[in-house]
């Protein structure tokens, strides 16, 4: 004899189960889609501040070029002022020791008279420190007015060329801060 099951009750069954398992399936999509707007928001908003920490780290390179480029002018600027009240000194203090070599003078004047000529070695070596270089043109060479400066003009064969120089110049990292003044040739006519 054949056993009657039940067919109704697990075909209900079976159906409970399956719209349960779509209403899960539908809830189950619903919190991916939600997931998948959230984790784009999130992208989105990443590469919003990746894009904005990467303008900030070109904000800040561009602060510290700018700012060294100051510090630069700023220093070049310091060590020209510098040269500029000391140069003086060095011309006065040379013309002195130059002036001496007229006179004629004692042993003890003689030794104050060194010690002049090491503190003025003292100063040109400290103004070569900070980057000042005295520039003394050779005799003959060609005058050049980025240079030079021509204080007086003497007859010679060829124009144009250094017959003397008065004061030497001076050179702070390729610029001139003082042309050598110097005496130029001009052309017999």
């Amino acid at each position: 004899m054949k056993e009657n099951k039940n067919t109704k009750s697990v075909k209900k069954s079976d159906t409970v189960k399956n719209d349960s398992l779509k209403k899960e399936n539908k809830e189950l999509k619903k919190k991916i889609q939600q997931l998948a707007l959230t984790i784009d928001k999130v992208e989105d908003e990443k590469l919003e501040i990746i894009n904005q920490f990467k303008k900030a780290l070109a904000d800040y390179h561009n602060l510290e070029a700018n700012i060294q480029k100051r510090l630069n002018i700023l220093y070049l600027s310091s060590r020209k002022e510098l040269a500029q009240k000391l140069i003086p000194v060095v011309d006065d203090l040379t013309m002195a020791i130059k002036s001496k070599e007229s006179f004629k003078f004692d042993e003890k004047i003689s030794s104050w008279a060194k010690g002049i000529v090491e503190i003025l070695n003292n100063l040109e070596k400290a103004l070569e420190e900070i980057g000042i270089k005295k520039y003394i043109p050779e005799q003959n060479s060609e005058f050049n007015p980025d240079l030079h400066e021509a204080l007086s003009v003497v007859e010679g064969e060829k124009g144009g060329l250094i017959f003397d120089v008065i004061q030497p110049g001076y050179i702070l990292d390729d610029t001139v801060i003082r042309p050598s003044r110097v005496v130029v040739t001009k052309v017999n006519k």
